[in-house]
């Protein structure tokens, strides 16, 4: 046979000895564990690290949101009161409109206060910003349900009349680019209701909530945005995605996490008004800590997979060394000269093994006669394979070689 296919050969028989595939039986089982272990640990690290930076942009939408409902209560408040007022019941409609006035300059977050009758003309109005009210004189909202600007104005009148109860309009942003809502209280008198106040609320004329949302923008590249039911923006601070989008069905649950073009984001949704706040940020903004913790997990698998074939390598000899010796001491033992005892700690069947072989040698070393029968044995070129032609003759021959005792 060629000299190469020895080596082969020696090659495989070391690659399928039992050291060997204690080894790698340790480092795969090692690896294994590791990796599922690391990956385990990763996704469930992405897990939180996400988690917290959602709960961030809830907290803000929730701070956010709580100013916007905060201003509207004390706006509705203050037109509850007024409605109260029997000016409104008894007075001139130009008592009523001084009325007003002094009421729309006395807080800022009016901008005018509208005065119907029940059965639709306008009574009073007054303005901020204290423009002339010619051009709204004979003025009826059972006009605005024909116009499409103001139908849904016509809707929120209707409904508080109907109802007997307030009602706060949708948000809107106004031409002067403000955002703003209206709170309509039905003015009863002796059980019946006989006008309607209706007050434009102006959230953010100071421009304190624009300032509120810079300072709570979860992220340099991140943004806040306030949209109506329909999805369209109404204000908004920060970088949008150039297909903002927000989910379709947003308006059916209280809290979303949507991921959009790239960006984590939450949105919350008013009772009240149906304001939804979204929050955002990119994705990239967690990048640089979920590598990091990438790099961490890959480096605990290297790690374990060292210490793993370390320990195989290591366990492999402790539990092989007695079997080499064993083998060692039974091939001494074929070749007719039994050898030494074996000494090495075992345990389970390779110590009940090396104790069989270590009594044979004893006896063997003990009694010479055996010894030198059993040498003679071994030694014999046809030992394996007695002859077939005379076997009662071998078996005689035999019998006179064995020792008395």
């Amino acid at each position: 046979m060629p000299q190469d296919s020895g080596v082969f050969l020696n090659f495989m028989k070391f690659s399928f000895s039992l050291y060997f595939q204690i080894t790698v039986l340790f480092l795969l089982l090692s690896v294994i564990a590791a990796v599922g272990a690391g990956t385990l640990n990763y996704l469930e690290s992405r897990r939180i690290i996400v988690g917290q930076f959602n709960d961030s942009m809830r907290s803000i939408s929730t701070t956010i949101g709580s100013s916007l409902n905060d201003k509207a209560d004390d706006a509705a408040e203050a037109i509850m009161r007024l409605s109260r007022h029997t000016i409104l019941n008894a007075g001139s409609e130009d008592d009523v409109q001084k009325f007003l006035q002094v009421a729309v300059d006395s807080s800022s977050l009016f901008n005018n206060i509208y005065y119907f009758d029940a059965a639709g003309p306008l009574k009073a109005a007054a303005y901020a910003d204290g423009r002339d009210l010619a051009k709204y004189a004979g003025e009826n909202f059972q006009n605005y349900r024909e116009q499409e600007k103001t139908r849904m104005v016509y809707f929120d009148l209707v409904r508080a009349l109907e109802t007997r109860t307030p009602v706060f309009s949708a948000f809107f942003k106004s031409a002067t680019d403000r955002l703003m809502n209206s709170f309509i209280v039905p003015v009863v008198h002796e059980e019946k209701v006989v006008g309607l106040l209706s007050c434009g609320i102006v959230l953010d004329r100071t421009n304190k909530l624009l300032e509120m949302m810079n300072r709570l923008k979860p992220h340099p590249r991140g943004y806040i945005a306030l949209i109506d039911k329909d999805a369209k923006v109404l204000l908004s601070v920060g970088d949008l995605p150039e297909n903002f989008s927000p989910h379709s069905q947003w308006m059916e649950a209280e809290d979303l996490l949507i991921r959009e073009s790239g960006y984590l984001q939450t949105v919350l949704r008013m009772e009240k008004s149906g304001l939804g706040i979204c929050t955002g940020i990119p994705e990239t903004a967690i990048a640089g800590l979920l590598t990091h913790l990438r790099r961490g997990t890959i480096a605990f698998t290297l790690g374990v997979g060292l210490f793993a074939t370390l320990f195989g390598v290591l366990a492999a000899s402790i539990l092989i060394s007695p079997l080499t010796d064993l083998v060692k001491g039974l091939r001494q033992l074929v070749a007719g000269t039994p050898g030494d005892r074996i000494d090495r700690a075992a345990s389970g069947e390779i110590s009940q093994a090396i104790c069989v072989y270590n009594e044979i040698c004893a006896r063997l070393h003990r009694d010479p006669e055996a010894l030198s029968f059993w040498a003679r044995l071994w030694n014999r070129q046809d030992a394996q394979q007695p002859s077939q032609e005379d076997p009662e003759n071998t078996s005689e021959n035999d019998s006179e070689n064995i020792p008395e005792e």
